[in-house]
């Protein structure tokens, strides 16, 4: 994951580990639920600083800002007590992962593994080509998940879908009938689930390189045309990033991602982002309870071991993030995500 502060001028770093980006809290979606708020919890201290793109003041203010889907009445329930569900929703990090021999990320095929094994949500990386093309991939360069080499800008759409896929680990070519997608061909591939899918803008369209807004039109228009908006969640490390995509998507629900970090929530909806999204080592129940308070659901990237999925689970966590999903389903079950509409 990328480090940084708030108001700090520069491109991102890129090298990074995500753990990712359903709308709003994770609540129950039953009159079942139980009344009961958010577990309250220990206090701690926290020290961090909101990661950005492009150099950039407080994201105070958003270009044209659209009205946003918001929170309403905290504190709410988030999860039940009656043993139909027990724990937040898990996001399947890149899809199914935690496996010994796991499916290669950011495929149709390891999100649809996850959604058998019980994810709540899915998630997928995503960058674009050089002809503009939202295409599923986590790193800048073709050379770790494909058979490619350089960077995911250079080359065309078609030519990333001609490429072969690799193993995650980037140690042997996968057979020749696996190949990387476009964002419109995994969006197709899983809209049949009906499981909401958390899409992270790996790439700054503004940086050096970027096409910008039109990379964002571009990404915008086809969400739009998979008939699958209202299960889709976008998230950005770049506050200017999400701000434009929120104007240029104001049906579909935004989050902003960030490794360490203390914006206030203020500063965080004003991008028009209703979730943050955030490493789950720095997270504070003080600094969940403010978010809460000011109309933000929590989300909490990837924490690997029971005993973190329950320290998050006390602290009021919104969503886990997780590369181990059969895991979590063992652990506890998961409660369904809160449906956009």
């Amino acid at each position: 994951m990328r480090g940084g502060t708030l108001g700090s001028a520069g491109r991102r770093g890129a090298t990074r580990v995500l753990g990712v980006l359903f709308s709003v809290t994770a609540l129950c979606v039953s009159a079942a639920c139980s009344t009961t708020t958010a577990p309250a919890a220990a206090a701690g201290s926290h020290r961090i600083s909101l990661r950005i793109g492009r150099a950039s003041a407080t994201p105070s203010a958003t270009p044209s800002a659209p009205a946003r889907r918001v929170l309403k009445d905290w504190p709410r329930p988030w999860y039940r007590h009656d043993g139909t569900c027990s724990a937040p929703p898990v996001i399947a990090h890149r899809g199914e992962g935690g496996t010994i021999a796991p499916l290669p990320e950011n495929t149709s095929a390891a999100e649809l593994a996850a959604v058998a094994q019980g994810a709540s949500m899915l998630n997928a990386d995503l960058r674009w080509t050089r002809d503009d093309v939202p295409v599923a991939i986590h790193d800048r360069l073709l050379d770790r998940t494909t058979t490619g080499t350089g960077p995911v800008l250079s080359v065309t759409a078609v030519q990333f879908t001609a490429l072969g896929l690799k193993s995650n680990d980037g140690r042997r070519r996968l057979p020749g009938d696996q190949h990387p997608q476009t964002l419109a061909q995994l969006l197709a591939a899983v809209k049949h689930t009906g499981v909401p899918i958390v899409l992270q803008m790996e790439a700054d369209p503004f940086a050096a390189g970027g096409s910008g807004q039109a990379s964002i039109r571009a990404l915008a228009a086809v969400i739009a045309a998979s008939g699958y908006g209202g299960k889709v969640v976008v998230g950005g490390w770049a506050a200017d990033d999400v701000a434009a995509f929120s104007a240029a998507a104001p049906g579909v629900m935004t989050a902003f991602i960030q490794e360490t970090g203390n914006p206030s929530a203020a500063s965080i909806t004003a991008t028009g982002a209703r979730i943050i999204y955030i490493d789950f080592a720095r997270l504070t129940a003080p600094q969940i309870a403010a978010w809460h308070a000011g109309g933000l659901a929590v989300w909490a990237w990837t924490p690997p071991f029971s005993a973190q999925w329950r320290r998050l689970q006390a602290m009021g966590v919104d969503a886990i993030a997780t590369n181990w999903i059969p895991a979590y389903s063992r652990w506890a079950r998961p409660c369904p995500p809160v449906p956009l509409s």
